[in-house]
């Protein structure tokens, strides 16, 4: 479009009267001021902008995520190479669209693009943030931490696991705990529920979960799988619990599944890893919850996700599956309650092991790891369950044939081995091995 150059110098002489005539660079004066505002701010960077360890989790073939603590409202970077050198690292912001996730306390970076079972470096980083002109945010310079290593999972990834349970924020035990996983160095831990016991704010998950007082740094460098117990859905603070914890992505199921976000089935090297939420210990109609509970279509829905992860190649083709869930599918004691009572607290989880235990079945799966009852105890196999039950000790320290457990499993001489370490007494409380499917 021709434009006339009066109209034009007729527009430019109002813009002038009004003191707002564009400068040589383009902008309004008003804009420059501001620009140079922003530009002259020095943003306030604290001492120790990081203030825990990166927490590693909801590993996959080609993702793995980090969450971490900072004291200010900032945004999170990841670092990541194939490299320890950090030749040709990649940089990841915190996630989010249309804009990156901003916090004052904890940050959440999805690390994607990966190679299956390849073994990375990574950092962690955080810029704080300020806002010197309006709407305008400036970012400190980076604050960088340590270099850490993990491996991602897949069918040529090592054929190892580690398993814990029921800690419940009892920090000597978690101690111990922790000391055996980095004694295993198994490549990924499966968190199997109850991490805390009724907490009320972010806070308290933030120091369950990125700062213990204990056993800190425990998943720098093997991603956790997290899968909920019935303690994680109490108190005021499970709203909050996605804001520490990271959900799988969207893309791994079917927008059908959308509701499951921890729900999990990958491959570690030979073994398929699956992880099945049981909810919580006690029926929908129990007044505990204020009618706000909705456990049993969502054990429902698993169903029916379940069934499908057995017809994904890597999964159907795995020669070992193990099954991970909190509350047990199965107890041996005809009077355990099975969570349909209004009296006490589920022992065993009848509508899940009814709805879940002939998918099982159907599909081989070898074993069943259970946790729930702070009590270890294996239940074999039998003609009409024929998946093995371990359930993992609690955090009791004070003997009575209670301890708390690390169960390692891992693919030697041509078989799945299960042991339960018991960690309070150093040794090892159970050991069986199963053949391929």
């Amino acid at each position: 479009m021709k434009i006339k150059r009066r109209s034009f110098l007729a527009g430019s002489a109002f813009l002038a009267a009004a003191g707002m005539a564009p400068s040589a660079s383009g902008m309004l004066p008003s804009e420059q001021a501001a620009h140079d505002k922003y530009k002259a701010t020095e943003v306030p960077h604290p001492d120790q902008l990081l203030d825990s360890e990166p927490l590693l989790q909801v590993p996959a073939p080609d993702s793995v995520g980090v969450s971490f603590a900072v004291n200010r409202l900032a945004v999170g970077y990841a670092e990541v190479a194939d490299n320890p050198e950090m030749t040709g690292a990649k940089r990841y912001v915190c996630a989010g669209m249309p804009l990156a996730e901003i916090s004052d306390r904890v940050l959440r970076v999805r690390m994607d693009g990966l190679k299956p079972a390849t073994r990375y470096w990574y950092r962690i980083g955080a810029a704080a943030v300020t806002y010197p002109v309006g709407y305008w945010m400036k970012p400190s310079p980076i604050e960088w931490g340590a270099l850490h290593t993990f491996s991602t999972p897949g069918e040529g990834a090592e054929s190892r696991f580690a398993v814990i349970n029921d800690t419940h924020a009892r920090w000597e035990p978690f101690e111990r705990v922790v000391a055996k996983l980095r004694e295993l160095k198994a490549p990924v831990t499966v968190w199997n529920g109850d991490a805390q016991n009724t907490s009320r704010t972010r806070e308290d998950l933030v120091n369950i979960f990125l700062k213990p007082k204990a056993g800190a740094g425990y998943a720098t460098d093997a991603p956790i799988l997290f899968n909920n117990g019935n303690h994680d859905f109490r108190g005021q603070a499970n709203i909050h619990l996605d804001e520490v914890l990271m959900t799988r992505l969207p893309t791994e199921r079917a927008p059908r599944d959308w509701a499951l976000g921890r729900n999990f089935a990958i491959r570690q090297g030979q073994i398929a890893l699956i992880g099945l939420d049981t909810g919580e210990d006690k029926p929908d109609f129990h007044p505990a919850a204020g009618g706000a509970t909705r456990f049993e279509p969502y054990r429902a829905a698993q169903a029916l996700w379940l069934e499908d992860q057995f017809k994904r190649p890597e999964i159907a083709s795995a020669p070992y599956v193990v099954a991970f869930v909190h509350i047990p599918l199965f107890d041996p004691n005809p009077n355990a309650n099975p969570g349909t009572l209004l009296e006490d607290y589920a022992a065993w989880q009848k509508q899940a092991a009814e709805l879940w235990g002939p998918i099982l079945t159907k599909n081989r799966v070898q074993v069943v790891i259970a946790a729930h009852q702070h009590q270890y105890r294996f239940d074999p196999a039998t003609p009409d369950r024929t998946w093995a039950q371990m359930i993992g000790g609690g955090p009791d320290l004070q003997g009575n044939g209670r301890f708390p457990t690390v169960i390692e499993g891992l693919v030697a001489d041509g078989k799945l081995v299960i042991r339960a370490h018991d960690v309070r007494n150093d040794r090892i409380a159970g050991e069986y091995a199963f053949e391929k499917r």
